[in-house]
């Protein structure tokens, strides 16, 4: 019984070290773990997750916080919305038009905010707000 017990507090305390790492990393996120292209691997919409697909988007974080995402159909890539981001906390806010709408409303900016959850040299786990509209996002880096 004794030796079960030791087992289990090990275990509490190796979850709870990793979660302490996992705190860390995103206490210490900052712009250059996110410039890149990034490439939607799946998403969760409430319980139910699907893998992107054949078509996967595309997200550009540049340098000069300039952002562009890019919407795959048929092998080609039509990077239709462009803006500037912020990073601030675990918090990437972006700032964009989206040029496929007609011209009234492409002028008119809007807002999207990803919560980093975790982020590693090849992954980042989201949180996408966009407007009232929140789901989970697994993105790669793709090397360039």
């Amino acid at each position: 019984m004794r030796k079960y017990l030791l087992i289990i507090a090990f275990f509490l305390s190796f979850t709870q070290l990793m979660k302490s790492q996992d705190s860390l990393s995103i206490q210490s996120f900052q712009k250059e773990n996110i410039v890149g292209r990034w490439i939607e691997v799946e998403r969760t919409e409430g319980e139910k997750t699907k893998p992107a697909g054949e078509f996967p988007d595309t997200y550009i974080f540049r340098d000069n916080m300039v952002f562009h995402k890019g919407e795959a159909a048929e092998g080609v890539i039509v990077f239709n919305i462009t803006g500037k981001y912020e990073v601030e906390g675990n918090f990437i806010t972006i700032y964009y038009n989206n040029y496929l709408l007609d011209r009234l409303n492409r002028l008119k900016p809007k807002k999207i905010q990803f919560k980093v959850l975790s982020v590693s040299g090849d992954g980042m786990h989201v949180v996408v707000k966009d407007y009232d509209y929140e789901y989970r996002m697994l993105l790669n880096k793709q090397s360039q």
